[in-house]
């Protein structure tokens, strides 16, 4: 089945609630100021409230869309007018932009929309959802709206046509909502503090510094788990288990401090770093890319990621031309290009990068 435009039209005509309260219904496909308008309410106040709907995820061009109407309304006789723009999806970085343009927007999803018909018992337009445990494809055109199985949502198959298809149907998942809205947020923190840490006394660290930066990263983490919030198990596991950091906090507190010198210069290009990082007389001992990129990342993890072999597979199976995991500095520039092109092709946080390939998307070779 598809959830075409029309029919999500016809449901906000209908109960125009989704939208705000006190909106009258007054017309829809009407033209106005030369243009042709989806939906014309009235509001509580007696305006006139123009939208403009996309099934489908809000995009660049939409944006360029409406400002085209705000530009005629600047003109217009009735300066109380409102525009809006609604879609299934509205990414973070074009909520961003849109309330910088002062533009009125609203995200009402799939599943925002079949949760309250059913409250509704509108048979109707619940006959335009499937019955069965699907999640609704958007973002193409409208005749290419289709639906997914939930069976089929972790096939790595659907990753070579299907990148965003995929990672929007993820995102309904209820262990993705789950992380989002339970573990992003006490993950976010931690690494705050962490990068805090590294910044007040970078040049003067001591092992007890390290050792609560590790504390902080490494978990637990909070989940939701048969209905109960549960903290369980470390977050990176080997990547800082013993003896690795044991080595580490027995190492010379002088190499340690120069180590991070090497780390946060910025005359260094970042491969040569990792290299450099590596090999006498700047290597410790069990220290290898993955605890190094960490450190990067939690200073700058807008432009660095974490990487070690677990995560350079998961990534691998999006992009296989990163080649298979061989830890040298070179090819640590082509994983976090690509790792940030999946981040933002996907409208994902930086933050979720190391769970999503790792913890949940672990595939085999």
């Amino acid at each position: 089945m598809k959830i075409l435009e029309k029919t999500f039209e016809d449901i906000l005509c209908k109960y125009s609630e989704l939208i705000e309260d006190g909106l009258i219904f007054k017309g829809r496909q009407i033209i106005k100021f030369g243009r042709r308008i989806d939906i014309l309410f009235e509001d509580k106040f007696k305006r006139e409230l123009l939208v403009e709907l996309k099934s489908g995820p809000i995009k660049d061009e939409h944006i360029g869309q409406i400002l085209s109407y705000e530009g005629m309304l600047l003109s217009a006789d009735d300066p109380t007018i409102r525009i809006m723009l609604i879609g299934t999806r509205v990414p973070p970085n074009l909520q961003k932009s849109l309330d910088h343009h002062g533009i009125i927007w609203k995200e009402i999803t799939y599943g925002k929309l079949e949760s309250f018909i059913k409250t509704k018992n509108d048979e109707n337009f619940l006959s335009f959802f499937d019955p069965q445990d699907v999640y609704y494809k958007s973002g193409k055109n409208i005749e290419e709206s289709e639906i997914f199985i939930s069976e089929n949502i972790a096939d790595p198959k659907y990753f070579d046509s299907n990148l965003n298809i995929y990672f929007m149907n993820f995102k309904n998942l209820d262990e993705y909502k789950s992380f989002k809205n339970i573990t992003l947020n006490d993950k976010k923190e931690h690494e705050e503090e962490a990068r805090l840490i590294l910044e007040k006394y970078h040049g003067n660290f001591n092992h007890n510094h390290f050792k609560e930066i590790i504390k902080l990263v490494d978990g637990p983490y909070p989940y939701e788990h048969n209905g109960k919030i549960v903290a369980t198990g470390r977050w990176f596991g080997n990547l800082l288990n013993t003896p690795n950091t044991e080595y580490f906090f027995k190492t010379d507190i002088k190499l340690i401090n120069d180590w991070l010198n090497v780390l946060r210069n910025n005359n260094i290009p970042i491969e040569k770093r990792i290299e450099i990082l590596q090999e006498d007389p700047y290597k410790i001992r069990g220290i290898k890319t993955g605890f190094i990129t960490l450190m990067l990342y939690l200073l700058d993890k807008t432009n660095y990621s974490i990487w070690f072999k677990a995560l350079h597979e998961g990534l691998q199976k999006i992009y296989p031309e990163i080649g298979n995991f061989n830890s040298k500095g070179i090819q640590y520039i082509l994983f976090n290009k690509k790792a940030k092109e999946f981040l933002q092709q996907c409208d994902f946080d930086h933050t979720e990068l190391d769970w999503l390939l790792y913890r949940k998307f672990k595939f085999s070779k």
